[in-house]
């Protein structure tokens, strides 16, 4: 059974972005880690992002707040984002942000490695992503 600390940690991020607009391909690599604070899970990303022309840092940060069968993942802004439930190894998540929608699929295995597949489509958006999140043994 999955628990709530096998998220805590850092992990190896790899994540593939397909830009179905400007049919460009980006690829991210970097490390994200989750904090606990007070049963609250701050989680912080940082990595390098690259196309064939292009390279930049990239940062984002999200709260995880535990329930008692999951944990409500908002924006650093405090802006709920969407659930996630503990019991489901493979579940759907949806959220809306203005006239974008975010379709996610979230494969939990927990507490060595987790999979985050998001479409996200809107009057200017059109990409879907791939990340896979691998634990950091031994730190």
């Amino acid at each position: 059974m999955i628990r709530h600390a096998d998220i805590i940690g850092e992990w190896v991020i790899n994540r593939s972005i397909r830009d179905i607009i400007n049919k460009k391909e980006f690829i991210l690599s970097g490390n994200g880690i989750f904090t606990n604070k007070n049963n609250i899970f701050h989680y912080k990303e940082t990595g390098l992002l690259k196309s064939d022309k292009f390279e930049s840092k990239a940062h984002q940060e999200y709260t995880w707040i535990i329930k008692p069968n999951g944990w409500i993942i908002n924006f650093s802004d405090g802006n709920y984002f969407h659930d996630l439930e503990l019991e489901n190894t493979e579940q759907e998540v949806y959220h809306e942000c203005g006239n974008d929608i975010y379709k996610g699929m979230f494969l939990l295995n927990l507490p060595r490695n987790f999979e985050v597949m998001w479409e996200v489509s809107g009057p200017r958006k059109n990409y879907k992503s791939h990340t896979y999140y691998n634990k950091e043994i031994g730190r």
